[in-house]
């Protein structure tokens, strides 16, 4: 059973990968399934979309994990697996193991890895024991019926601002109708897509709103009492439960409305579980068990999510089955059977978007959505069974990964779907931080927080079918920070300025991290996962904040998922900071567009990395790197696109860059400058050849105008340098970007061509940019793609990264 490795976590789920060192200790066993394929439903569209996946084996699989490569010394045998996962209970020794599965005569290839000492130990039990851990009464989600009493007698000390805005809130729902007719069938979004929307959009947001308020009422009565509160919450739920679960709202047709169901349905029924008569609570039952059964046949049955299937919705159905089981597990009898199988996806494969350092590979929005769902299941199983999930790395990471990538300031989201700087978004973010800080006990995460809410106060004021309760239920039933940060922790400047979180290939460099808008922030992506699901065709993108002011940004807005703008302006390359050649997008929605952040290097005069962008460029070229450089003195960017063709392929190197605010351009069409009001961004382009600027502004083709557009869709600009030669098979192209605000001036910049090199002096700094195979610049013969000059030292860059050296 011999089988290439491949670089992408989704073409090759198998874990742990060879020769690694996972940070989890016991790590989670995955691996590929044999190769005989079926059709299988990968997404909740219509009409459904199919794909061919392997079928398990019929004997189970057998999992082996030994000592020695002989496999004498067994440490783990298990065989007759169902499913090609496993978590073990018992942490392993550190040290070096082997491992292999098999099926029947198949044998797979060996991989080692290694324990090391610092791992997190993270013993899971078995499902067996969560269910003998959580109490037999409700409520038990969040918490339990034993604590509710004291729990609402501290509540007017501990959160009185939260217990008047849930009490608004829940009065408010009173006054509305507790009954939702079944949603409308949707039609076929092929045909006519916007006819798809104009019945999708307000179902997915009306059914989520109503039962978002049947939770909020459900809150209300525990911290209350209030049984007018709890017996609303139940009208809805029975609602809901009229509905036919394979009619329209069908997990096959429209998984948002099957969603809306499972989301927030179980939790609900949980805190008013002794307001049901027994008549309506086998309503309840019947309905939810039939919604579990299909999310398990979805989710399970038809292809193994984080090994066969990574579809993005499924991240949250995952998270909802398992809601739903540890709420019904006495009235389901299979409920047993969907925690078995959920046991080592949510506490060992989750995130399959992620790794260890933090990062969100579908971006800061989704990332925001998709951790917070996570983080219930994880606050309700450290609650309720004694099992920390927060104790894996991921955890505090994704808040110092949010940190650097997330100015609280920002004014523009990028790499992913939904850019919108709405109010309920910020609470979201500020939200989760301070969950992850209070599970964690991380008080250095608040003052983080804090500017998440100030800036909240600040933001555009959140659509009204996305407004649903003003508290949050996890964070109210969270546990309170036994410490507060230290003023001394508040004001302590960062020890560096870079940040780079290489299992998703992004990259900050932040000069004011902990200083509001006195902050320079370049953002960088090049991802090992590609440009699929709600990532775009953008390795080698970047944004730049400048002075609390958004200067360059991707572009497009999020109109819908494959609707024409989105599809044919969002996705394609020349909407972002990157390379486009001869007008030619970098594959498109391909997991086979890998990127990476490589070469990190910071000292105390400069910072680099280098994105790779060799995979997404692949029909035009052989390399396609882009490398950045900060100049600490004189705070101005170097950007080296690094370009060298496919043999036989011509293409026309563009270099693309997009702002909210018009451009000026130089008389000699080498310089550019954005001015947004009070922070500047200056260009230069060292290239003194012939070349030419294009401008233009607005998208081809636009979003559609309707109900759900939002007043934050600015119109954007756009500038193309592109040198007019197109017959270079190797080009090393660079560019200055010089920012400056108040108080903090761009650097002036001077440019020449000096024999084979490009020539640029910024402020006390100066780079040469090779145009040949050698150039000679600051007394140096070299063959390196760049020379930067800084704090009385010089450093060569090439492919490998950068190094000193000497004249």
């Amino acid at each position: 059973m011999k089988e290439s490795r491949h670089p992408h976590p989704h073409i090759d789920p198998r874990q742990p990968r060879h020769a690694s060192t996972p940070g989890t200790n016991p790590p989670v066993f995955a691996w590929k399934p044999p190769t005989a394929e079926r059709e299988m439903l990968i997404s909740g569209t219509h009409p459904p979309v199919y794909e061919k996946v392997a079928v398990p084996i019929a004997d189970g699989y057998t999992l082996q994990v030994a000592t020695d490569e002989a496999f004498t010394q067994c440490v783990i045998e298990k065989t007759g697996l169902e499913d090609p996962v496993f978590l073990p209970e018992q942490a392993l020794p550190p040290g070096k193991y082997w491992w292999r599965w098999s099926a029947g005569d198949a044998v797979a290839e060996t991989f080692t890895f290694t324990i090391s000492e610092s791992a997190v130990i993270l013993e899971v039990p078995a499902v067996e024991a969560w269910l003998q851990r959580f109490p037999d009464t409700h409520p038990r989600m969040h918490i339990l019926a034993t604590a509710v009493a004291s729990w609402r007698e501290q509540l007017p000390a501990t959160a009185p601002d939260e217990l008047v805005l849930l009490r608004e809130d829940a009065d408010e729902l009173l006054t509305q109708s507790h009954h939702m007719n079944e949603p409308e069938f949707l039609p076929d979004r092929t045909l006519d897509y916007e006819a798809f929307r104009r019945i999708w959009y307000p179902t997915m947001w009306g059914t989520r709103r109503f039962a978002k308020g049947a939770e909020t009422l459900a809150l209300a009565y525990l911290a209350t009492g209030n049984r007018s509160y709890g017996r609303a919450a139940c009208d809805r739920i029975l609602s809901l439960c009229r509905w036919d679960p394979e009619g329209s709202s069908y997990l096959g047709h429209n998984d948002e409305a099957h969603m809306s169901v499972i989301t927030t349905g179980p939790i609900t029924c949980d805190w008013v579980w002794d307001l049901f008569t027994d008549g309506e609570r086998q309503q309840v039952i019947q309905q939810f068990r039939h919604r579990g059964e299909l999310t398990f046949s979805h989710m399970h049955d038809q292809g193994c999510y984080g090994v066969t299937r990574f579809d993005s919705h499924a991240g949250r159905e995952i998270v909802f089955l398992a809601q739903l089981a540890l709420v019904f597990h006495e009235q389901i009898p299979d409920a047993r059977r969907w925690l078995e199988w959920l046991r080592p996806v949510l506490c060992g494969i989750w995130p399959v978007w992620a790794g260890d350092d933090g990062g969100w590979a579908e971006g800061i929005s989704y990332s925001n959505a998709y951790v917070t769902l996570m983080s219930r299941f994880a606050s309700i199983l450290k609650q309720g069974a004694g099992i920390n999930l927060y104790t894996r790395p991921f955890w505090k990471n994704h808040v110092r990964w949010k940190h650097a990538v997330l100015p609280a300031y920002a004014e523009w989201i990028g790499f992913g779907d939904h850019t919108e700087r709405w109010e309920v978004a910020w609470t979201a973010h500020a939200d989760l931080a301070e969950l992850i800080a209070r599970e964690t006990q991380s008080p250095e995460f608040l003052p983080y927080v804090a500017e998440l809410r100030h800036e909240a106060r600040l933001c555009a004021k959140t659509p009204p079918e996305r407004v649903m309760g003003r508290v949050n239920p996890t964070l109210l039933l969270a546990p309170t920070l036994a410490d507060q940060p230290t003023a001394a922790s508040r004001s302590e400047p960062p020890a560096r300025l870079s940040h780079v979180f290489p299992a998703v290939g992004w990259a900050a460099i932040r000069t004011g991290v902990n200083r509001g808008k006195d902050d320079v922030a370049f953002i960088f992506r090049s991802s090992p996962f590609g440009s699929f699901s709600h990532s775009h065709a953008n390795n080698n993108d970047f944004i730049l904040h400048v002075g609390g002011r958004v200067m360059a940004m991707p572009t497009g807005y999020y109109a819908g998922y494959g609707s024409a703008h989105h599809a044919h302006w969002v996705w394609h390359t020349k909407s972002n900071n990157c390379l486009t050649f001869s007008d030619a997008s970098q594959l498109i929605r391909s997991l086979e567009a890998r990127g990476a952040v490589e070469g990190h290097f910071e000292n105390d005069h400069l910072v680099y990395f280098q994105g790779d962008g060799d995979q997404s460029y692949r029909l035009q070229a052989r390399r396609c790197r882009r490398h950045v450089v900060y100049l600490k003195a004189s705070g101005c960017f170097l950007l080296v696109d690094e370009f060298i063709a496919q043999p036989g392929v011509t293409s026309a190197l563009q270099w693309n860059i997009h702002s909210w605010n018009p451009f000026a351009v130089s008389k000699d069409g080498k310089a550019f400058t954005i001015t947004r009001e009070e922070s500047v961004l200056a260009g230069h382009f060292l290239f003194h050849q012939d070349s030419f600027i294009t401008m233009r502004e607005g998208w081809d083709p636009p979003p559609a105008k309707g109900a759900q557009s939002s007043a934050q869709w600015h119109n954007q600009y756009h500038l193309r340098f592109s040198p007019t030669a197109i017959t270079a098979v190797r080009r090393n192209f660079g560019v200055v970007l010089c920012p400056g605000y108040p108080g903090k001036p761009a650097a002036t910049v001077s440019s020449r061509r000096t024999g084979n090199a490009e020539i640029a002096e910024i402020g006390p700094d100066a780079v040469a940019v090779n145009q040949a195979d050698e150039m000679e610049a600051f007394a140096i013969t070299t063959k390196a793609i760049a020379l930067v000059q800084t704090g009385g030292t010089t450093y060569a860059i090439s492919v490998q990264g950068i190094a000193a050296v000497a004249p």
